[in-house]
């Protein structure tokens, strides 16, 4: 459903099916122009395929997003956005709970009261 270019996530939007050497391929495309791109070469090597677009509609939330790896990507997108959304939640918690200790321990060690 997604691929990712370095560390960002780009949904697939269609699905091209063809046949070479008698095995199915599948070409996943990224964007309109990608779908476009192999087409055109399938086309010029006199390759007949099907295209088929892919409903992302439910997975919007997902696309470019950044991961460190694809496991910790495809681990967040198996959860859903809602898990997504609350680890983000969490997240800021963890800072602002550090940053306030951080502050904390500043005003302790220079006498300065916060």
């Amino acid at each position: 459903m997604f691929r990712m270019l370095g560390t960002k996530v780009e949904l697939y939007r269609y699905k091209i099916i063809h046949t070479e050497n008698d095995q199915e391929m599948v070409e996943n495309c990224i964007s309109e122009e990608h779908k476009n791109e192999i087409e055109q070469i399938l086309t010029n090597k006199g390759i007949e395929f099907t295209t088929i677009p892919v409903n992302q509609e439910n997975n919007e939330w997902f696309n470019g997003l950044k991961f460190n790896s694809y496991d910790e990507a495809l681990e967040i997108f198996n959860k859903g956005q809602t898990a997504y959304n609350e680890n983000i939640i969490l997240a800021n918690a963890i800072n602002n709970l550090q940053l306030r200790a951080d502050m904390d321990y500043i005003a302790i060690i220079t006498g300065v009261t916060l």
